[in-house]
């Protein structure tokens, strides 16, 4: 799980950095406060992601499915999914940026936190399933 966590993280940065970049600004788009917010936020964002990086990319490097068979294949679907938190961090803040830039307000400022429902995810099934699907360290 080491390499596909690696690559996850890779690639969010990567595409985060390519929507918000690719997105052009539409003509006729006047920025609110919810986008001045939405730009402090996303600043904010990305400043805890980077902090609690260290976590949830750990516990998805460690997890591993304990089972073979059915159980198993369960195993490595949640291992797969806690394994895509950083991608749901990068793709958030990268689509929050050109849907503001769209004009988009209400709907880029709500798909910054993303990212904030990826980690919550990543660690509720670690704490969940460590243990019973997933295999401990020792």
């Amino acid at each position: 799980m080491f390499l596909y966590t690696v690559i996850m993280a890779a690639a969010a940065v990567i595409a985060g950095i390519l929507i918000a970049v690719s997105a052009k600004k539409a003509e006729d788009v006047a920025y609110t406060r919810l986008d001045k917010a939405g730009r402090i936020t996303n600043i904010l964002l990305l400043l805890l992601y980077i902090c609690l990086a260290p976590l949830y990319l750990f516990l998805a490097m460690i997890a591993r499915p304990r089972y073979e068979g059915f159980l198993g294949i369960l195993g490595w679907l949640v291992s797969i999914i806690m394994g895509a938190a950083p991608l749901s961090c990068g793709l958030g803040l990268g689509f929050s940026a050109a849907l503001r830039k769209k004009g988009k307000s209400r709907l880029g400022f709500a798909v910054q936190f993303a990212g904030v429902l990826g980690i919550a995810v990543n660690l509720i099934l670690f704490f969940l399933f460590y243990g019973n699907l997933l295999r401990p360290l020792n």
